[in-house]
C-alpha cells in the first residue's frame, strides 16, 4: 500500500499527483480525505473495484449508497439525465461543499451497476488534494463513505484507518484528521430541492 500524508490545504506536489492518478487508472483503489468523513473509492467503470470495496465495507450493492465525485457541474449531463433550472441554480450555491445530491442516473452510470440503479449521489468537494486528483481523471471516482459497519469507530482517525485496511487497498492518502460529520443529502430528482438528511452543510 502506498502512503501519502498532507496537511489540511497541502497540494499533492506533481509526483505524488501523478502516482495517484497511474494508480486508479489501472485499476487500484483507495482511501482517501474530503469535506466529511474519509472515503474508499476508485474509478467508476472499474467494476473489480468496486465489488471489493462493497465486499471490504460490507455494504450490498443494492443498498449501497454509493457516490461519484466530480470537480465541478460541467460533467454532471454525462452521467445523470436532464435537471430543471431550479435545481441547478440550487446546486450552484452550494458548491463546493459538504453535500450528496441525488440525481436520477444516466444510461452509462447504470451499466456500471448489477441492479441498475436508477439513481445516484454526486459529490462536488470542497477539498484541494481531492480537487486535484478529480481534475486529472477521465471519468469520476465512485465512492462510499467509512462512516458505518467495521470502520465506523475508526473513521475519524487516518492511522487507525490505514492500519485497518492496509491488506485491502493500493493507496491510502492522509489529510489529517476528519470531521467525522456526515454530508448533507438533497434529492434532485424532481423539480424542486428536498432534504433528506441534514448533515455538514447548511441549507
Amino acid at each position: 500500500m502506498e502512503y501519502i500524508q498532507k496537511e489540511k490545504y497541502e497540494d499533492l506536489q506533481y509526483n505524488e499527483l501523478m502516482s495517484v492518478v497511474d494508480i486508479l487508472n489501472k485499476g487500484g483503489i483507495f482511501i482517501f480525505p474530503t469535506d466529511s468523513v474519509y472515503s474508499m473509492g476508485c474509478l467508476m467503470n472499474n467494476k473489480k473495484g468496486i465489488n471489493k470495496i462493497l465486499k471490504l465495507t460490507g455494504k450490498p450493492e443494492k443498498k449501497s449508497n454509493l457516490s461519484l465525485f466530480f470537480h465541478d457541474m460541467k460533467s454532471l449531463s454525462t452521467y445523470t439525465k436532464n435537471y430543471s433550472n431550479v435545481i441547478f441554480r440550487s446546486v450552484k450555491q452550494l458548491i463546493p461543499g459538504p453535500y450528496t445530491f441525488i440525481f436520477k442516473a444516466s444510461k452509462i452510470v447504470t451499466k456500471s451497476f448489477e441492479n441498475s440503479k436508477k439513481e445516484v449521489g454526486v459529490r462536488i468537494p470542497d477539498h484541494r488534494i481531492l480537487q486535484q486528483i478529480i481534475k486529472e481523471l477521465n471519468e469520476p471516482i465512485l465512492s462510499t463513505s467509512l462512516n458505518s459497519g467495521e470502520s465506523s469507530e475508526l473513521s475519524n482517525d487516518p492511522f487507525e484507518l490505514s492500519e485497518f485496511y492496509k491488506n485491502d487497498i493500493d493507496l491510502f492518502i492522509d489529510g489529517g484528521p476528519s470531521s467525522g460529520e456526515v454530508t448533507t443529502v438533497l434529492d434532485c430528482t424532481s423539480s424542486q430541492v428536498e432534504l433528506i438528511r441534514q448533515g455538514a452543510g447548511e441549507v
